[in-house]
């Protein structure tokens, strides 16, 4: 069972120790709303067990997903940080334990120790990063490519081994429709040209990526030495990889 003693290991050693007091332990069933868009709230959730989604959804009802969170991520700080209403909609995909912090405590202790304040800066300045990558893709690649650089990116964020990745439990095709800005039906015909081609296989609840290599060669193919190629690299993906 998570406890609110294991927000060290998640957040800088002075922010944890100033939050920890006023922390409460927040309970979610998969489907449970934590936040809505544009609500006037400001506390700050640390998820220590399950997964959220982060999502928006269009005035005809259709849901853009812009990620999903796991152990240790932090969600709601927008609002904790500028006061303004919720940038997005959380919910929990999952049965989720999260540490819920009083928002004004957190920015005050985020910004009175230079650790915490270097550590949140550098984790937002990894998001525009992140945002940049996904606003190119959007604009310059084809759908194919944008499923590519999606597939690839679930490799390097679940891990791999050798060159294969086992995604579970797998997005459906709706799912990485409103990752990607599609629909399910182009996902479902380029998730079968991939199965033939070798580099994607499915069983069950199960996506796995075959030849991680080859994928990396699409999508330096398709959009350069985007960021997302460079944390391949990082991560030892490319051709030889074994």
């Amino acid at each position: 069972m998570p406890q609110l003693s294991d927000l060290d290991r998640h957040l800088p050693a002075p922010l944890a120790e100033a939050v920890a007091p006023l922390a409460r332990l927040a309970q979610f069933k998969a489907g449970q709303t934590v936040m809505g868009h544009q609500d006037e709230t400001s506390d700050v959730f640390v998820i220590l067990e399950g997964t959220l989604r982060i999502e928006l959804l269009s005035q005809n009802g259709r849901e853009i997903t812009l990620s999903d969170a796991g152990p240790g991520a932090l969600v709601g700080e927008f609002a904790a940080l500028d006061d303004q209403p919720r940038s997005a909609t959380v919910m929990a995909t999952t049965k989720a334990s999260l540490a819920r912090i009083p928002g004004a405590a957190f920015r005050e202790a985020a910004f009175a120790h230079p650790e915490s304040a270097e550590w949140l800066t550098r984790r937002l300045v990894r998001m525009l990063r992140q945002l940049n990558e996904r606003i190119f893709e959007l604009n310059a690649l084809a759908v194919r490519s944008r499923l590519h650089c999606e597939l690839l990116r679930f490799c390097l964020d679940t891990g791999f081994k050798g060159n294969e990745a086992t995604i579970t439990p797998s997005p459906t095709h709706a799912e990485l429709a409103n990752r990607i800005g599609t629909h399910r039906e182009a996902v479902t015909r380029e998730l079968r040209y991939l199965a033939e081609q070798g580099i994607t296989s499915s069983s069950g609840r199960k996506l796995i990526v075959c030849d991680i290599a080859r994928l990396a060669e699409i999508v330096r193919a398709a959009a350069g030495d985007v960021e997302l190629i460079q944390r391949a690299n990082q991560a030892g993906i490319g051709r030889g990889t074994t």
